[in-house]
């Protein structure tokens, strides 16, 4: 092993999954951005973890409603993805701009998305100071995956592959 800066060694984590975290503004208009920094926290109570710049519109979305949908990113959404991550929420309609298909939740405000691999609702139980970011802690209310499963997709810093088991 040789040392090397931060920065050099982080690079090195992709593939990682994408998640698109959803959440309602105070009006209740969705919003939507792809996180590369989520994942599961605990297995019981399930919660899940999002970490989120404080400058996103959605870190305003979730502190002021304390509830979001963490979603993998599904097959076909890549173009979604790139989309998400490029536009600001506050200053755009993502749903309706980009007429992104969605699904009526179960147990919160917050749209589901469809065509992803599967989202969780999600009620927020923490919410953590990190640096320049928060980390929102949330409860899974309630899972939904689709009829017909759809594999999810992991970013390889900027380009997109469906994950795909190992041939056996």
């Amino acid at each position: 092993m040789k040392q090397v800066p931060p920065g050099e060694a982080v690079a090195r984590k992709y593939p990682e999954w994408i998640v698109m975290v959803v959440a309602n503004d105070e009006q209740g208009r969705p919003n939507v951005m792809p996180a590369g920094w989520g994942m599961i926290c605990s297995g019981q109570p399930l919660y899940v973890a999002v970490s989120i710049a404080y400058t996103r519109y959605t870190y305003k979305c979730i502190h002021a409603t304390g509830e979001y949908v963490f979603a993998w990113a599904g097959e076909g959404q890549e173009e979604l993805v790139a989309q998400a991550g490029s536009t600001h929420g506050g200053e755009i309609d993502k749903f309706r701009e980009f007429a992104i298909p969605c699904s009526d939740p179960v147990a919160i405000r917050v749209p589901l998305l469809s065509g992803a691999a599967a989202n969780l609702e999600c009620k927020v139980v923490h919410e953590y100071e990190s640096g320049d970011h928060a980390i929102f802690i949330g409860e899974v209310v309630a899972a939904h995956v689709p009829e017909i499963p759809i594999r999810p997709i992991v970013n390889f810093d900027g380009n997109y592959a469906v994950a795909e088991p190992a041939s056996r």
